[in-house]
């Protein structure tokens, strides 16, 4: 068992991925290898059956330094940090103190689409909502 595997209780999340089991599989199935990161801390917010929120806290962070993109099911968050001295004349004696970098990616359920974020006060805010297509909906047959 890997670090993020015990850090990590999957059974705690079956609630959240209800209809989403091929989701919840690779998430379970992507993380056993990766090393435990809590960088940046977020919350998966379930807004109904159709919507969804992630939350992520990025205090000191600047909106111009965070790029999201969806590529088919997966949502990547990613920030870079660039540290720069105020004038030219201004010179590093030591650095010990690194630009922040980071990388988030999320696995979507199939038909989840993006439909804003924002960013405000350090928080990252990126609403979701799941546009299942008519053919793919359940439909209710009358008894005769």
């Amino acid at each position: 068992m890997t670090g993020l595997q015990a850090a990590l209780n999957f059974n705690d999340f079956d609630k959240l991925f209800v209809g989403f089991d091929r989701l919840h599989n690779q998430l379970a199935n992507r993380v056993e290898n990766y090393p435990i990161t809590n960088y940046p801390r977020y919350n998966l917010v379930a807004i109904g059956d159709a919507a969804y929120r992630i939350e992520l806290a990025l205090p000191g962070w600047k909106k111009q330094d965070i790029e999201i993109k969806q590529h088919k099911n997966e949502l990547t968050i990613e920030g870079k940090e660039k540290q720069e001295l105020d004038s030219k004349e201004e010179r590093y004696i030591y650095k010990g103190l690194s630009g922040k970098t980071f990388k988030r990616v999320f696995t979507l359920g199939d038909w989840v689409e993006v439909k804003d974020a924002g960013f405000k006060d350090g928080m990252l805010v990126i609403n979701l909502e799941v546009d299942t297509p008519e053919s793919e909906k359940p439909k209710a047959i009358a008894i005769g």
